[in-house]
């Protein structure tokens, strides 16, 4: 917990500096961004334009901000203009040469700009630049500054650019344009209608002085950082990174972000990491001596726990061992009470609360429920004939058959007399073909029965399928079984018979054995 507290602590001061840092850097671009308001102001009062008026007033700037590498004036031209605003250009000597509007080709050399429906070429500029190479430089000609000034052009707000390295005409610096636009008349600043806009002030700005001026000072230098351009969450650009040490922490603390710069439609992001140097000077010994004698002091308590552990657990198992004998002694008494002895089927009083449920089911569901009775012939005379041992095999030997047709989940088979089985079977279609299946399984035995028509146990079966839930009860359905079972003793051909009770009263008797 104390570790805890401690790096809880350092994370909140690495935060703090870094959040600090952030507003350093939001304070910095917010001045530029005031200085270029500054020189907006003077062109919205209406003064004029030109070169020797320009340049006095952004140089001012320029020398205040040292990362803004130059400020110019971009004007707006449609394509059916192009012709008598090169032609006014040249009148006015714009440069020492032919004037014309011009863009970079894959080569990086000046060629006329390619037709568009608008152009935004340089006019005037102040500031690291060479004015031959900028004068009539399309700034349309790229799609990130194209589409940053006609997003300018159609709001009247600024806009900045993403940051990548301009070339040439801007010394090949690693930094973003921001655009400020100029209208015509100052009373139309923030109004819906922008088509009578002046030009655009637009400001080269070093990413990399940008920072090391907002930042450096105020930053602690155990803190590596990284400023991430985060406008389009898709697209993440790392504009600057400052390494003070190459190793870097591995736990949570090892990246901090800063609350986001927003300005001119940018979000920068400003990601802090500390050094092992920045951890080391922050951290003490007391959790580490605290959790060695926590350590010992526990260890001596899990001794004694043991030692009293120890004494009850040869208690505890004695009496789980007579736990686990009383359970198996219900377990097997339970079982007796739920199944027969010799067969290992359900014994009646087990058929009788099944049943029950059984027919609540089928109310409930409005579904129809058939019972089968089997009673084996004359097993009282087997019995005497064969001894009691011959006769207990002979009932496990029909259990196992009648077990074994009838592996439906919902279907159950008791032993409901000495002689007689019954079976639950709920939801069964074509019911009576089991009972037709259950004769001939009993005859495929061949069980030897001197005596007996053609010397070999027989069965009985009765059943009854119930859909009238008028007449579903458990006496009902046991009698209607019974006396299926009484008509199959009399129709000694087949050996079952079976019944279909619905409303109006159906007999369904039996055709073939």
């Amino acid at each position: 917990m104390l570790y805890q507290k401690e790096q809880e602590a350092i994370r909140k001061e690495l935060h703090k500096d870094v959040n600090n840092a952030a507003m350093a850097l939001a304070r910095e671009v917010n001045l530029g961004l005031e200085l270029l308001y500054a020189v907006k102001n003077h062109f919205d009062a209406g003064h004029r334009l030109d070169a020797r008026n320009f340049q006095p007033l952004t140089s001012g700037v320029l020398t205040r901000h040292p990362s803004f590498k130059s400020i110019e004036w971009v004007d707006i031209v449609m394509h059916h203009q192009r012709r008598h605003y090169v032609q006014g250009m040249e009148e006015r000597g714009a440069t020492s040469s032919q004037f014309n509007i011009v863009e970079l080709d894959e080569n990086n050399q000046l060629i006329p700009a390619q037709r568009r429906d608008m152009y935004f070429p340089l006019r005037f500029t102040s500031g690291e630049n060479n004015e031959a190479a900028v004068i009539g430089f399309d700034l349309g000609s790229t799609p990130v500054t194209r589409q940053a000034l006609k997003t300018s052009f159609n709001t009247g707000v600024p806009v900045a650019t993403p940051a990548t390295t301009i070339e040439r005409a801007y010394g090949n610096v690693r930094g973003f344009l921001l655009i400020m636009p100029i209208l015509l008349d100052p009373e139309q600043l923030g109004g819906e209608d922008t088509r009578d806009l002046r030009g655009f002030l637009v400001a080269v700005i070093d990413v990399n002085t940008l920072v090391n001026l907002a930042i450096d000072t105020v930053i602690n230098d155990g803190i590596n950082y990284t400023l991430i351009d985060s406008t389009d969450p898709n697209h993440r650009q790392v504009l600057h990174t400052q390494r003070v040490e190459l190793a870097q922490m591995k736990d949570s603390l090892a990246q901090q972000p800063a609350n986001p710069i927003f300005f001119a439609g940018r979000e920068w992001e400003l990601i802090g990491y500390p050094t092992v140097r920045y951890m080391q000077e922050r951290q003490s010994w007391v959790p580490l001596w605290t959790f060695l004698i926590g350590s010992g002091i526990f260890l001596l308590i899990c001794y004694l726990l043991y030692r009293l552990q120890s004494r009850a657990y040869s208690v505890q198992v004695q009496v789980d061992q007579k736990t686990h004998a009383l359970k198996e002694a219900n377990s097997r008494l339970e079982s007796m009470t739920k199944c027969d002895g010799l067969t290992g089927l359900y014994n009646r009083t087990q058929f009788e609360q099944e049943l029950e449920r059984e027919i609540q089911r089928a109310l409930r569901d409005d579904t129809s429920l058939s019972l089968m009775v089997v009673e084996v012939q004359h097993l009282s005379n087997y019995n005497k004939q064969y001894g009691r041992m011959a006769g207990d095999q002979l009932i496990r030997q029909i259990a196992q058959v009648l077990d074994e047709m009838l592996k439906r989940p919902g279907d159950l088979v008791c032993r409901f007399t000495g002689s007689q089985f019954v079976a639950i079977l709920p939801r069964t279609e074509g019911a009576e073909r089991l009972a037709e299946e259950c004769v001939a399984a009993v005859n495929r035995l061949q069980v030897a029965f001197e005596g007996e028509p053609e010397d070999r146990v027989r069965v009985f079966v009765g059943g009854v399928t119930v859909s009238d839930q008028k007449e579903m009860t458990a006496s009902r359905l046991h009698a209607y079984g019974e006396i299926g079972l009484t008509r199959a003793k009399a129709d000694n051909d087949t050996g079952w018979h079976w019944m279909e009770i619905s409303a109006p009263v159906q007999d369904k008797k039996s055709i073939d054995p």
